[in-house]
């Protein structure tokens, strides 16, 4: 029964989102370790030569453009680990969300299962019932 103080969740679509966000991370460690991706895009100084200019101001576009590229490739490390994580953390906390369910299903059998006193001791049990004697 849901209602507006329940909530209801489905592990198995938790365990799909921890799928999806391995993959994720899988397919960022491909960008990663590819080796275009990594060193292969660096540029050199005279990839930034458009003339005769200075050769400060080449140095200064070569250093800037690979200094962002260096920032791209940690962030797409960082993103293969941390989406790996989160996989995992959902993983974490579909397996919580069914033990709680089966922690609490058992305390509800124990519960529904004893017959409710109140605290109030009933009358002891006759040996002779029903009217026979």
């Amino acid at each position: 029964m849901t209602g507006p103080a329940t909530t209801e969740v489905v592990t198995d679509n938790v365990r799909l989102e921890a799928d999806k966000w391995r993959d994720l991370s899988d397919q960022m460690s491909a960008v990663y370790a590819n080796p275009v991706g990594n060193d292969g895009l660096k540029l050199g100084v005279s990839a930034f030569f458009i003339g005769p200019t200075e050769l400060i101001s080449t140095a200064l576009h070569s250093s800037a453009y690979n200094g962002f590229y260096a920032e791209v490739q940690a962030l797409v490390k960082a993103a293969a680990t941390e989406w790996l994580q989160l996989g995992e953390a959902l993983d974490r906390m579909a397996d919580a969300f069914d033990q709680t369910d089966q922690t609490a299903e058992a305390d509800l059998e124990a519960v529904y299962s004893e017959p409710a006193t109140n605290g109030v001791q009933g009358p002891p049990p006759t040996a002779q019932q029903g009217g026979q004697q």
